[in-house]
């Protein structure tokens, strides 16, 4: 998570560089308010996800890329597994905290993603505009 959120911040524009710094946010108020017993629902981390979800969804709502949208498809999966969890209390602690890792992840990966994608845009201009640099009908040779 800190490389993709270094790397975020160094090469990404401000919808990279804002979830970076949602995610280390939500990642501080998680670990203050970790229950380390995972013997229930952990009620500090869901409220901390809510709030990055309602970031991402907000985004995902005003951005003109496409990672947000999977960020947030993938946060709202691990707010759905606290809500599983306080739903049916017999889930165990092993797939509750296992889910919650694998959610994790995967938005880290997605804004790893859409970071790569603003660095390849900012080398590459081409890209970004979608020009192949030649006209329609031509080869490449």
């Amino acid at each position: 998570m800190a490389t993709v959120c270094i790397a975020a911040f160094w090469k990404g524009e401000r919808d990279e560089q804002l979830t970076a710094g949602a995610l280390l946010l939500s990642w501080v108020a998680t670990m203050v308010l970790l229950d380390p017993r995972w013997i229930g629902p952990q009620w500090g981390s869901f409220i901390a996800d809510g709030a990055l979800l309602i970031f991402l969804v907000a985004l995902a709502l005003r951005s003109t890329k496409y990672w947000p949208i999977f960020a947030a498809g993938f946060h709202l999966l691990a707010v759905a597994t606290h809500s599983a969890r306080m739903i049916d209390p017999r889930m165990g602690a092993w797939a509750y905290a296992t889910a919650a890792v694998i959610w994790a992840d995967m938005v880290i990966m997605a804004l790893a993603v859409g970071t790569w994608n603003t660095w390849r845009s900012q080398r590459h201009p081409a890209i970004a505009d979608g020009d192949p640099g030649t006209d329609p009908g031509d080869t490449r040779r």
